[in-house]
């Protein structure tokens, strides 16, 4: 008897002790989310956010999945020789303490393979699987991408300047 109380107690101390050794939860924010508009007959959408790290220690996004698409993959943009290209990225690691933009022109997840796409006022439920198998999800508003738009000069005073030598693309 008084054996079976002792394993029990040692059971008891090593299983209350096991939550001491378990990996804490992730302690990022996904912040200023949303996914560019498109076309009706668009085969891709693009989602653009920023990851706010508050840990000590780099994160590191291993995956994407998105409600209503195929597939959905971290990509980064860029110049090359003067052209823009696109690469899919394995994994993204996120530094410590940092605040990481996913933009236009830059890190972003395609959104590939919809199902129909995703129209402004729409929201996009999207997950994120980090490296120590923790997963975050984000909910992502359809915006038009208003970045891109021309200059409106209809509310500039143009009395005074010389247009002659000006061009618009």
């Amino acid at each position: 008897m008084q054996k079976s109380i002792i394993t029990t107690l040692i059971a008891t101390a090593i299983f209350s002790a096991a939550p001491t050794f378990a990996a804490e939860k992730t302690n990022i924010m996904i912040m200023d989310a949303w996914v560019r508009a498109a076309p009706p007959s668009a085969k891709v959408q693009a989602a653009f956010f920023n990851v706010m790290n508050h840990n000590n220690k780099p994160i590191v996004i291993t995956n994407v999945e998105a409600q209503g698409f195929g597939r959905s993959e971290l990509h980064l943009s860029g110049k090359k020789d003067g052209m823009m290209t696109m690469q899919k990225q394995q994994q993204i690691t996120i530094p410590a303490n940092t605040i990481f933009q996913f933009k236009p022109g830059g890190y972003h997840v395609m959104l590939l393979e919809p199902s129909k796409i995703a129209a402004p006022g729409e929201v996009v439920n999207v997950s994120f699987t980090l490296l120590n198998g923790e997963t975050i999800t984000a909910k992502m508003p359809v915006k038009r991408d208003n970045s891109q738009a021309k200059m409106n000069h209809n509310k500039m005073d143009h009395s005074k300047m010389d247009h002659a030598n000006m061009k618009h693309n």
